[in-house]
């Protein structure tokens, strides 16, 4: 989308949940459009635990030892790229060659051509359901698949994989995890800020958020935007009463939502 005015979205004070790494960009490109922004992680990226997720790291090892005898490597997110790679690295120093590799959303294929991969994807709705509407990938058979991923999240993307004739493993290479901290402080600061809209970037991200608050809480009147329409319909099930739904979680694709979801917030 164009850039906004420096006034587009004045009146509007957003609580942010993306995790601390993810938010700069979005809190800059709403302060630059007259929005005020408080910043509350609702989701923690972090590493694997050596102890607790022995199982999974050993399965990383092995899938990435064996990287070359998969057909295709498909990379979930921007925090797949960067944790993978760095795993990936560790073992290939140059990468084998007759891989195809595959993003979902254009900032994981961004961050995949930082390391010299061209990846197919990446386009439309950042989600599995629109990666699986590629044309290459309708019939599997004989294809071995590599999902690069966190510990835990949806199965549509393997099992879809799976009923098309693929053999599929996960190399699961960091957590997802709710962030340490008081809700009371968290409320406190809501209300502080006398937040009128929010954004969440996951439904997971949208079932921390939603433990914070009590049933009577006022953001559950606030527009809400989310991810798509599958985190929309989350957001409704669990008593947000005005929820946007934005084409993907880029940055572009949230402000439009935050835009067209200004009027509401300003009537609060």
């Amino acid at each position: 989308m164009a850039t906004l005015s420096a006034e587009a979205l004045s009146g509007l004070r957003v609580l942010v949940t993306r995790p601390s790494e993810r938010a700069a960009e979005l809190i800059t490109a709403l302060q630059g459009a007259g929005a005020q922004a408080l910043h509350l992680p609702a989701l923690e990226i972090a590493p694997l635990d050596n102890d607790k997720h022995a199982s999974a790291l050993l399965q990383a090892s092995q899938c990435i030892l064996d990287l070359d005898h998969y057909d295709d490597i498909i990379f979930i997110s921007v925090n797949a790229v960067e944790y993978g790679m760095a795993m990936i690295d560790n073992y290939w120093p140059q990468l084998p060659v007759r891989q195809s590799y595959w993003a979902i959303g254009k900032a994981t294929k961004d961050a995949l051509a930082q390391h010299g991969i061209q990846a197919c994807g990446g386009d439309g709705a950042m989600n599995s359901e629109s990666l699986l509407a590629h044309a290459d990938l309708q019939s599997l058979s004989h294809r071995k698949f590599a999902i690069v991923r966190g510990i835990g999240g949806r199965e549509t993307l393997a099992d879809t994989l799976r009923t098309r004739g693929a053999r599929v493993d996960y190399i699961e290479c960091y957590q997802r995890q709710a962030p340490a901290g008081s809700n009371a402080e968290r409320l406190n600061a809501i209300a502080a800020a006398n937040i009128n809209c929010s954004v969440v970037n996951s439904g997971e991200s949208l079932h921390n958020l939603t433990s914070w608050l009590p049933s009577n809480h006022r953001l559950f009147q606030c527009p809400i935007i989310t991810p798509g329409e599958r985190v929309a319909a989350l957001a409704a099930k669990l008593g947000y009463a005005r929820t946007v739904a934005a084409e993907n979680a880029s940055l572009d694709a949230t402000l439009s939502a935050l835009l067209a979801a200004r009027s509401a917030a300003l009537s609060l």
